[in-house]
């Protein structure tokens, strides 16, 4: 693996995830889940699959936003933003594995 092959992986799983953020706000429009209720709520399907294909853009966002807003200080959101790179690490190389299977398997 080189610096190269991070930048694909990051790019892959930062990618992915808000294509699936942006294409969940648009598709749940008025019913998007909140944390009002936690164990009732958030356990529900589509909050789930937000944080499975979601999580790296939802996390990001997060860290964003409370920094925007002056309630994180600029280590905690320099150390969610590694973490955030890090989950999109993850992420990405999830990705680009299974497209090389299914290339794999198509050619």
């Amino acid at each position: 693996m080189n610096l190269a092959m991070i930048f694909v992986l990051l790019g892959a799983g930062f990618g992915v995830s808000f294509i699936v953020l942006d294409v969940s706000r648009v598709a749940a429009r008025g019913r998007w889940p909140t944390a009002r209720i936690v164990m009732a709520e958030n356990f529900r399907p589509f909050p789930v699959f937000l944080a499975l294909f979601a999580g790296p853009a939802l996390f990001f966002q997060a860290v964003w936003r409370m920094r925007a807003s002056g309630s994180l200080a600029f280590g905690d959101a320099a150390l969610g933003l590694v973490i955030a790179c890090g989950w999109a690490c993850c992420y990405g190389l999830v990705v680009t594995q299974c497209v090389g299977i299914f290339v794999l398997a198509a050619g």
